[in-house]
């Protein structure tokens, strides 16, 4: 049934492109979109899937390559593979699905004419257990100038997860990013993975201007300043981080929005000088969880649920401190 489903959703698609082509013909019977320049084309297939861009080859001989310049890939294992495979525990993943999974990316990468790539998004579901996949994506998205590299390595709902012990987090190989103020990366998203705290690390993460990182595990030798290095990053979530207790933010100029939820075993943010911090959202599963701010004068959207905290004096401190024209401030106990 969804693969029925799918192929009317194509079909569909390929019809609305076919009469915009001849609802824009010329007396002349010439098709006013195709003859379009190569980037207006290209703009146009980005908006598409992956699956529907490449069906557009069908359309006419001069949209035969165009999908091949698309710059933003994304490949979802749901999409990609039937559903009955979507479930992620230990072990139980084929390796046939795998190798499905593995060569429907390749067929792309392998037939990509595109000169830069703005966007890399990959979601699957076999963690650590093929690793060397994973790190020739990296590098051919990081080889045409990606911007946008995010990177998933499960598919179930972190809510609904019950079995953590029997996740297999990838390990990040973080030196396959691009170093220094060459980097074209501005934007990384990672899910189930090891990072290790190095010089590597500090130096690979220092061009950001948007991190996101979920279900990840801090090793090595994590400090509480961990992110002090990067000084262009603007936006920042974690969510369901591991490895730390304490946070520092401290005189982080560019940083305009923060986003902690549900770190274990996190006890302590400190916030000091963060002057250009507008919105802060912070979910505390820790019963000792501390908040520590001062010099936050743009400050205007607050979001807190914490496990031990006095609602109304809390509310009252943050009043004072933040921006008097704020937007939102709620606080609230969470169980």
């Amino acid at each position: 049934m969804n693969d029925i489903r799918e192929f009317l959703d194509q079909s569909e698609i390929m019809k609305r492109v076919r009469r915009i082509s001849d609802d824009t013909s010329n007396d002349n019977g010439k098709d006013r979109i195709s003859a379009l320049p190569n980037d207006v084309l290209c703009s146009i297939v980005d908006l598409l899937s992956i699956r529907d861009a490449i069906h557009t080859s069908t359309l006419s001989r001069r949209w035969k390559n165009i999908y091949a310049h698309k710059s933003t890939l994304e490949f979802d294992w749901r999409d990609i593979i039937s559903n009955d495979a979507n479930t992620y525990t230990r072990g139980n993943v084929a390796i046939r699905n795998v190798r499905n999974f593995q060569r429907s990316i390749e067929a792309i990468l392998a037939s990509y004419l595109g000169t830069k790539l703005e966007s890399f998004k990959v979601q699957c579901c076999f963690g650590n257990e093929h690793p060397r996949y994973f790190k020739g994506w990296i590098n051919f998205a990081i080889a045409k100038g990606v911007r946008n590299l995010e990177l998933a390595f499960s598919c179930d709902e972190l809510s609904e997860r019950t079995d953590w012990i029997a996740i297999d987090y990838y390990n990040f190989p973080t030196h396959l990013l691009p170093s220094g103020e060459g980097s074209n990366l501005r934007h990384v998203s990672l899910r189930t993975c090891k990072l290790r705290l190095d010089n590597i690390f500090t130096d690979r993460f220092s061009t950001l201007t948007s991190l996101v990182l979920c279900d990840a595990k801090f090793v090595g030798r994590v400090e509480p300043s961990m992110f002090s290095s990067c000084s262009k990053l603007e936006s920042l979530t974690l969510e369901r981080c591991y490895g730390f207790e304490s946070l520092h933010f401290d005189n982080l100029d560019c940083l305009k929005m923060l986003v902690v939820k549900r770190c274990e075993g996190l006890r302590l943010i400190r916030l000091i000088s963060v002057i250009n911090l507008t919105t802060f959202h912070c979910i505390g599963d820790h019963a000792e969880l501390q908040l520590r701010l001062g010099r936050v004068p743009n400050l205007k959207d607050v979001h807190l649920m914490l496990k031990r905290i006095n609602v109304r004096s809390f509310y009252a401190w943050l009043e004072k401190l933040i921006n008097p024209h704020y937007h939102t401030l709620i606080v609230a106990k969470c169980g």
